[in-house]
């Protein structure tokens, strides 16, 4: 959709770059106008070709300008963006793409339903929980339109469960309530797709779509970094605080709000210790929070948005991902694994298989979940303090989250891609 600052824009552009060794790459952005230039510098290889409509600029401008005489005239505002869906399918064409891999979910308002309709190249997609969310709040509408690819992409084993039993096993009204709210804010496609639900009589269509589960390859960070010392003196952090951080959009789904007050009830109850707080991203969310805390809580260190997020996580001790209603397989767990801090996250959807898999010492803690599937606060503060009474135990899950992170290598990701693509390239011959 775009190449602003996300986790699943991240697996693509890295996807495409690892596939570009070996094979012809190209990455189209319907969102030409929404472009994080220092994401897309840090995580695509020029052997990538970068397309959008921009790549011609004469008939981008006329679209532009026929577009507002419409929308004049009409009041309909969407031509230019269903230019930008031909313009798609013409590059398709004209690059003799053999195989199309969608990181927006399919369904009947998705762009990729066009070109399902009216190509016959096929198509993968990655469900980076798109589909789970529609299935949270009840909505099946998007299976006719999921089984016009020829396979999907799971980013865990939950999310493959839940597409494969077509229930998340999950029912109440405040978790349906919340779920509305949250595609509303934040996820257009798939409330589109809810709405389109509510307003028609859904189809009975099983999901036929093969699904395959491919965590999400991570890269290796290979630049070196000053001493944690050096960072800590740069930020105001005492050398003896203990630092939690959290990365993530400013959204309220991701949990902003929880965590600032089980750290703020922390402080309450160690007012002899020195913490920190170290937030990175930005958003409505975080701006909110901002303005509300003012310059009476230096601990609490907004960083906005970072093209190289290491360099503070290298200094954090406990990462947060106190996620609501719904996640996929978030990157920031893997890339605070690798600097040996461990994880406290919501005991949602593909988290726990980062943090506590199967046949392996845990990585950190997992945050019990409300009615409403938001974090239960005395649950994240409780794990907190565990790490504040027990260095010992901190140190351990460490070390434990450092050898979880080898499962998320980019060499297991790439490869497995490349057996999916070719195994449908060969069915479709």
């Amino acid at each position: 959709m775009n190449l602003q600052k996300a986790g699943s824009h991240v697996v693509a552009l890295t996807l495409a770059s690892g596939m570009a060794e070996k094979h012809e790459v190209f990455y189209f952005n319907h969102g030409e106008q929404l472009v994080d230039a220092g994401m897309v510098k840090a995580y695509l290889k020029p052997e990538v070709r970068l397309l959008d409509i921009t790549c011609y600029p004469t008939l981008n401008k006329a679209l532009w300008k026929i577009n507002g005489l419409l929308k004049r005239l009409t009041g309909y505002a969407g031509f230019h963006e269903l230019c930008k869906t031909f313009v798609f399918l013409f590059m398709i064409v004209r690059h003799r793409i053999e195989l199309v891999h969608g990181h927006e979910i399919l369904t009947k308002y998705s762009k990729l339903a066009k070109v399902a309709r009216l190509l016959s190249v096929p198509i993968v997609v990655t469900d980076h929980n798109g589909y789970t969310m529609l299935l949270k709040v009840g909505d099946t509408s998007f299976y006719p339109y999921a089984n016009q690819a020829k396979a999907i992409i799971a980013v865990s084993h939950y999310t493959a469960r839940v597409l494969r039993e077509g229930t998340t096993h999950e029912s109440s009204e405040k978790l349906r309530a919340y779920g509305e709210k949250v595609l509303a804010s934040d996820h257009k496609a798939e409330y589109d797709s809810l709405k389109s639900n509510q307003s028609t009589t859904p189809i009975a269509v099983p999901l036929t779509v093969p699904v395959t589960t491919i965590y999400n390859g991570v890269l290796r960070y290979n630049k070196s970094l000053p001493v944690p010392t050096t960072i800590k003196e740069s930020l105001g952090i005492m050398p003896n605080a203990l630092v939690f951080g959290m990365i993530a959009r400013g959204t309220e789904q991701k949990g902003w709000r929880f965590a600032l007050a089980a750290y703020q009830q922390l402080k309450q109850q160690y007012p002899q210790r020195h913490f920190n707080w170290l937030c990175m991203g930005d958003g409505p969310c975080i701006q909110e929070i901002k303005a509300e805390l003012g310059t009476q809580h230096p601990d609490i260190i907004f960083v906005g948005n970072v093209d190289d997020p290491h360099y503070y996580m290298s200094v954090c001790d406990v990462g947060i991902v106190p996620s609501s209603f719904s996640e996929g397989l978030p990157l920031s767990i893997v890339e605070f694994f690798e600097h040996r801090v461990p994880v406290i996250g919501s005991d949602l959807c593909g988290i726990p298989e980062v943090i506590t898999p199967d046949n392996a010492e845990p990585g950190g803690f997992l945050i019990e979940m409300e009615e409403d599937s938001t974090p239960c606060i005395s649950s994240l503060l409780s794990h907190m303090a565990r790490y504040v009474d027990d260095a010992t135990l901190l140190n351990k899950h460490g070390e434990a989250a450092l050898a979880i992170r080898r499962r998320f290598d980019m060499d297991q990701f790439i490869a497995a891609h490349e057996q999916l693509y070719t195994h449908v390239l060969a069915s479709t011959k």
